[in-house]
């Protein structure tokens, strides 16, 4: 998830209040009952083998289809220079998409080499994009199915009210996101750049169960929808929303202490060490600077707000801190 850091406690302190969703609200979300995601994209696979769980699915190709039923066995697909190879048995199709339609409360199973395996809900869209990363891979599932998959892939409590309550925040952000989404042909991404989605857990039933005890409410602040942006660990204190991310101060986004919540969690204080002949060479490849020096600006809660590298012509190359530390994230791993 997104890195702002807002304990749950604090929608009450801020006044923030749930709505279930009515067909005239402020952006009228009651129709929302689908949310495209893009599955994989922290590491696209180039090959992905599919069968189906317990019921039914049907392949759909440039020029042709075929069913695939419980315990008939692996599809393998394989992205090429060129377009998808799809492998079941004896046949191999080739195509520059593939459509995969579950059955009507079907699972369907996607093993990939970096993920393992993952069951999902819903049916999916496979775009062959050329490129270094030729899959994208679309999920379309029902919101409440997305939601109760997020609860889970999130938080790992056994609480109902605080499972409950995660549904809820995830349920605000994934409407505020379908409204605003960059994207044009999904919604929100699989990670936490996003939501985390993992897709169906069915050894936790409970995460369903508070999706469904939920379904339809929302958190606004003067009757419209929120940005519930949230983290697991918030290192003591909060950030107010114009230090992390662009645009203007947001009312229920303030700094704020966490009352000493997030000290028990094993993220609370964390350590990511880079030599600087990394990060100069991380520089120079990928934006064709080369700096002699930065210098870093600090947020009010002692965060670093922008970080900005001056190169021998006094010339900078600027970034929020948030935006920078995804950027390593992506380079080198996981920083917390």
């Amino acid at each position: 998830m997104v890195p702002i850091l807002i304990p749950l406690f604090l929608f009450v302190l801020f006044g923030i209040k749930g709505h279930h969703l009515e067909n005239d609200d402020f952006l009228d979300l009651s129709t929302v009952k689908i949310v495209r995601v893009l599955l994989f994209e922290a590491s696209p696979p180039s090959t992905v083998r599919i069968n189906a769980v317990d019921h039914e699915i049907q392949f759909l190709t440039e020029n042709e289809s075929f069913n695939l039923r419980p315990g008939d066995g692996f599809v393998f697909i394989r992205a090429t220079p060129s377009d998808f190879v799809l492998n079941f048995g004896s046949r191999t199709i080739h195509s520059d998409f593939i459509e995969i339609k579950n059955g009507i409360g079907g699972l369907t199973q996607i093993f990939t080499p970096e993920f393992g395996n993952r069951v999902y809900h819903g049916n999916f869209d496979l775009n062959w994009s050329g490129g270094f990363n030729p899959m994208v891979i679309i999920n379309s599932v029902k919101l409440e199915h997305y939601i109760a998959s997020v609860v889970g892939s999130e938080m790992n409590f056994r609480e109902m009210e605080a499972l409950k309550s995660q549904a809820v925040v995830a349920r605000t952000y994934a409407l505020w996101s379908i409204y605003h989404s960059p994207y044009q042909e999904f919604h929100l991404k699989d990670n936490e750049q996003n939501q985390v989605y993992l897709g169906a857990l069915r050894s936790r039933p409970d995460y369903q169960k508070a999706a469904l005890a939920t379904e339809g409410e929302i958190l606004t602040w003067s009757d419209k929808l929120i940005l519930s942006a949230f983290s697991s660990t918030c290192g003591g204190i909060t950030s107010s929303n114009e230090h992390v991310w662009s645009g203007g101060p947001l009312p229920y986004l303030r700094s704020t202490s966490d009352g000493n919540m997030c000290s028990i969690s094993p993220h609370y204080t964390w350590r990511f060490t880079l030599k600087e002949q990394q990060l100069k060479d991380f520089i120079s490849e990928r934006y064709g600077f080369h700096y002699q020096s930065f210098s870093k600006e600090f947020d009010p809660g002692g965060r670093v707000q922008s970080i900005t590298f001056t190169n021998r012509n006094m010339r900078n190359l600027k970034f929020k801190g948030n935006e920078f530390r995804l950027l390593l994230n992506q380079k080198f791993g996981n920083m917390g």
